[in-house]
């Protein structure tokens, strides 16, 4: 049966494990003045691929606007430290996921569009074309700099607390309205507000932690199936060990439709069946009929019904099966850490994304996956003599 991936046991990184493999020296940390190599693209994210296709490798002599995000995380590292009680470990691990966000949200400046929703007349109707949004439609605010961050938003909500607010404006980053944007021309302000805004999503962390260990104890007392712990998890592991196995054998196009069928099956209405009216996209009975059919078609004998779902949710709500530090900061940048974000069935559907995932493919469904390599390529980078660092090994939350 093929392994299901817990935090720390990815089947796409090279990093050493955590409690794993060769001792790291302290001059084989992750050193962030030694990345001199940014990952940009023009390609929009509907246009991306593999990486080798999708990322051009550029100097920072060439990626100006990149080069100015990096030294924004380097020139401020001790004050932000201390600001948000990071040690130096957890810092450079939450440096890293910054790069990857700056090369999968704008290209690290590069994406096609960027620049010329951000000045001149292209900037003008944007800014108003994002008030109407607001004002009229309930949007969001502008998104702003390299990471895309909805500045007015984080300042004018509850998603950040007053200290982590103060130290934005204590680098000067603000926005007078929904419609304003201060960090296309500082890029190294956006270095410091998207760390402090990861800070804040890794304070969440026990928050998503507690949200599967309750689903866990939920699903142990409603199953009344007569089995034990290890039987529920080995049941769980197995039907997600069969579809894996299909998924890995299967060509590129098929593998996204496997992953897809798989996660909507995960986010569609509890109880719905094919009598129900309305989206199919989001009903149980249709979308379990849209996965039997591709891995009947690709060569599987196993038919699931719908009571294995909740020996699914069963599998990956049990200890160990966490997104690690990096997808979860990932994760909660694309989704939210609030009551839409926390959702367990989103929760566990990203997590499907990664056990069923093929990074080096860069398409806009892998998000996590896609921040969590492009992060990893960013920490290899950095460390001297090539040695394999474990991100998440020094990370304690």
């Amino acid at each position: 049966m093929p392994n299901i991936h817990g935090p720390n046991d990815l089947k796409y990184t090279h990093l050493l494990e955590s409690g794993g493999g060769s001792k790291v020296e302290n001059n084989d940390e992750i050193d962030l003045s030694e990345i001199s190599i940014l990952f940009t693209t023009d390609k929009t994210e509907d246009e991306r691929t593999t990486f080798e296709d999708t990322y051009d490798e550029k100097s920072l002599s060439e990626a100006t606007q990149g080069a100015e995000f990096l030294q924004g995380l380097i020139a401020n590292k001790d004050t932000l430290m201390s600001d948000l009680g990071l040690s130096d470990e957890q810092y450079d691990t939450l440096a890293c996921v910054a790069l990857a966000l700056a090369s999968q949200e704008t290209g690290m400046g590069y994406e096609d569009g960027y620049e010329s929703e951000n000045t001149g007349v292209g900037g003008f109707f944007r800014k108003i074309a994002k008030w109407a949004d607001v004002h009229i439609f309930g949007g969001a605010s502008a998104s702003s700099g390299l990471t895309q961050m909805k500045i007015y938003d984080f300042l004018n909500s509850d998603t950040l607390t007053d200290e982590q607010k103060a130290i934005l404006k204590e680098y000067g980053i603000e926005a007078d309205g929904v419609a304003t944007n201060n960090l296309y021309s500082d890029p190294d302000k956006a270095a410091v507000a998207t760390m402090v805004v990861l800070s804040s999503i890794v304070d969440n962390y026990d928050d998503y932690e507690t949200v599967l260990s309750d689903a866990h104890a939920e699903l142990a007392s409603s199953l009344n199936d007569g089995l034990t712990e290890e039987e529920r998890l080995e049941k769980g592991n197995e039907i997600l060990g069969d579809i894996s196995s299909v998924y890995q054998n299967a060509d590129d196009e098929t593998k996204m439709e496997i992953r897809s069928a798989l996660k909507q099956w995960l986010l569609s209405t509890n109880g719905s069946t094919l009598k129900d009216k309305g989206d199919k996209k989001y009903n149980e009975e249709y979308q379990l009929q849209q996965l039997n059919e591709l891995l009947a078609a690709n060569g599987s004998d196993v038919v699931l019904t719908q009571s294995d779902l909740d020996y699914i949710r069963y599998a990956l709500t049990a200890d160990g099966q966490e997104m690690n530090v990096t997808e979860y900061c990932a994760y909660a940048w694309n989704k939210g850490t609030g009551t839409t974000g926390m959702q367990l069935d989103r929760l566990l559907a990203d997590k499907v994304g990664i056990i069923l995932s093929n990074p080096e493919d860069f398409d806009y469904d892998q998000f996590t996956v896609n921040v969590s390599t492009l992060a990893e390529k960013y920490a290899q980078q950095s460390m001297q003599n090539d040695i394999m660092l474990y991100m998440n090994d020094n990370f304690e939350v």
